[in-house]
């Protein structure tokens, strides 16, 4: 075959001695072997060496349909392999997921994490491996890890309502109130059943970041109806777009799963360290073994030098903190200067109340020593009880006692104030006795369950406490208890109203809090065997009480966790309550003794 020769311009080729017949059988073998834009150009050219030959023009249609066919051939082809690949890499995603969850299962979460990273190298556009990767780093306290994959994941996926619910967790671990509020309400308007048992700590943690940016319910309810719009526009966005959803991205290089391996492993050893450490403490002596674990993920240890403060007054943060080592007070910020509401030691908990009514703080506290303490994540926390009530209940008992404990320390220190009128015997003495009017009698057991049903309880609970709860009528006046004698029985208001006091010298009966229908009263005694820390008697008339003794109180603890966990519940509630009432007057007599 001749050399293919070089066309320039129209007036070159026609000043080329060739004839039409050469150049229409050379096209043909140009065509023939699959060279088409070569064939088409020779068949161009005899068109114009011999205008209106219908035979040229045939092989130049001819032609061009030829190669049209042979590159939509050649796509299907190309398609076929892409999709082949595809299909490959989701098999294999898919499987690489299912042993990683296998090995999180287990507890080896380096192999979880390589098989996540492949996954996600695989099919880069699958929130999946994504949201599972996410889920690992926040059950391990990771917050910056989680957030950077759950915030992929949903970017992916903002229409799953568990993602939006584990991405407000992580935002509101990071201090993101805003933005774990609109994921919070995202989830909220994902979930099928929004009034149901399964959307109550979502529900929950909205009503919590309200309190914590202080929004009005009417301004929480543009901020919802904004959400529905954004929901929609993304739903309208995603439709648009679903043809570029399994679009390629740049892959990762594989020196960054090495890193993030590496860093699991580092956690593992750390995270066995934390729960021996957690182990030590007399406060999570009760707590199983692999309670105790789980709990471990979430803490980390603070340290805090000479004046470092742990939070402050006003602060939104819930987390709760136990004592490493140092020494922690517990200040009150006055006009006259700081109040000391407690010193605390190695192995005290504090910031409890917080974690358990969910308000800002009321105190500061801050180390007066080089101190360090272990911080355990509220919101993490949080579900972590709603997955797992036993150890919500181990953790309550915990708040409970040392509740207990500030309650007592804090009604010592009212004795501290009027020490100098009571040596020199200025002011009223207390009365050698107090009369006690107390009647045996019964009620009806609905009018119990009533009560019962108006604080929260389980029916379980219910049903136990108004079968095994005994009745008491106090006359007006008449003493329950005194301050200084045993206890083994808890009472609580079904009628008229109960005021706790005690007695300051030099001053007389100070009241510390007035108790009315649902309130519980006594409880210290029973969780540690102490005398009581004041009096109770019946105020401003008669009142009717159901007392509990102490093997009901321990039969109704080993019930259910869940219906456990609720009894300890309003108990903590209630405990809290009392204890900033008291730190309260504990400010406002320092000011009236002149102590500033």
């Amino acid at each position: 075959m001749p050399p293919r020769a070089r066309f320039r311009t129209l007036a070159a080729e026609t000043s080329i001695p060739i004839s039409v017949d050469e150049l229409i059988a050379l096209a043909r073998r140009y065509a023939d072997q699959g060279m088409y834009d070569e064939a088409i150009h020779l068949y161009e050219m005899a068109e114009k060496l011999k205008p209106g030959s219908v035979a040229v023009r045939i092989n130049l249609a001819r032609t061009r349909d030829q190669k049209e066919k042979a590159e939509a051939s050649r796509y299907e082809v190309v398609r076929h392999d892409v999709d082949s690949q595809r299909a490959r890499d989701e098999i294999d995603a898919s499987q690489y997921v299912g042993l990683a969850q296998y090995y999180m299962a287990k507890d080896q979460t380096s192999k979880a994490i390589e098989l996540l990273e492949i996954a996600k190298l695989k099919t880069p556009n699958n929130y999946r491996p994504y949201e599972i990767l996410g889920r690992l780093h926040y059950s391990q306290g990771e917050w910056d890890s989680a957030h950077e994959e759950i915030v992929k994941a949903r970017k992916l996926n903002p229409f799953d309502r568990g993602l939006a619910e584990i991405s407000g967790r992580v935002e509101f671990e990071k201090r993101n109130y805003e933005r774990a509020l609109e994921d919070f309400i995202d989830a909220f308007l994902l979930s099928t059943d929004q009034k149901g048992e399964s959307t109550e700590p979502v529900r929950r943690m909205i009503n919590t970041l309200k309190r914590i940016e202080t929004i009005e319910t009417k301004d929480l309810n543009a901020r919802i109806k904004q959400r529905v719009e954004q929901l929609q526009n993304c739903t309208e966005r995603l439709e648009l777009r679903k043809d570029n959803l399994f679009k390629l991205e740049s892959k990762k290089s594989l020196r960054e799963i090495v890193d993030k391996i590496s860093r699991d492993a580092e956690t593992r050893d750390n995270l066995i360290t934390m729960a021996a450490d957690l182990r030590s403490l007399a406060v999570f002596q009760h707590i199983k073994d692999e309670h105790l674990i789980r709990l471990s993920k979430f803490a980390r240890v603070e340290h805090l030098a000479e004046g470092g403060q742990v939070f402050k007054e006003d602060d939104r943060s819930m987390d709760f903190y136990v004592v490493r080592d140092g020494r922690i007070e517990i200040r009150k910020d006055t006009p006259f200067g700081p109040q000391i509401l407690g010193s605390l030691t190695a192995g005290v908990i504090f910031g409890e109340m917080n974690f358990i009514d969910r308000t800002h703080r009321s105190s500061d506290a801050v180390a007066v020593v080089p101190s360090s303490c272990y911080t355990f994540s509220f919101s993490a926390l949080d579900q972590l009880m709603d997955e797992d009530k036993q150890l919500a209940v181990g953790l309550h008992w915990a708040f409970w006692r040392s509740l207990t404990e500030k309650v007592r320390d804090a009604n010592e220190q009212l004795k501290l104030f009027f020490q100098e009128d009571a040596k020199k015997g200025q002011g009223r003495k207390r009365a050698i006795e107090g009369k006690r009017e107390i009647q045996q009698i019964t009620v009806k057991s609905e009018d119990k369950v009533d009560l019962f049903k108006e604080r929260g309880l389980s029916a379980g609970e219910m049903k136990l406490l108004a079968t095994f709860s005994s009745e008491e009528r106090i006359r007006d006046g008449s003493m329950v208890f005194r301050e200084g004698e045993s206890g083994d029985k808890l009472y609580i208001v079904l009628d008229g109203r109960v005021r706790i006091s005690k007695f300051i010298p030099g001053v007389g009966e100070e009241a510390l809090a007035v108790l009315d229908r649902g309130d519980f009263f006594g409880e210290m005694a029973l969780i540690d065997d102490k005398v009581r820390s004041a009096d109770a008697k019946a105020h401003d008339g008669d009142a009717t009480v159901l007392s509990i003794d102490r093997a009901t109180l321990n039969e109704i603890l080993s019930m259910d966790p869940h219906a456990s966990l609720q009894f300890l519940n309003l108990l903590c509630r209630m405990i809290s309550r009392r204890l900033r009432e008291i730190n309260e007057k504990i400010v406002q007599w320092k000011y009236m003794s002149g102590g500033f």
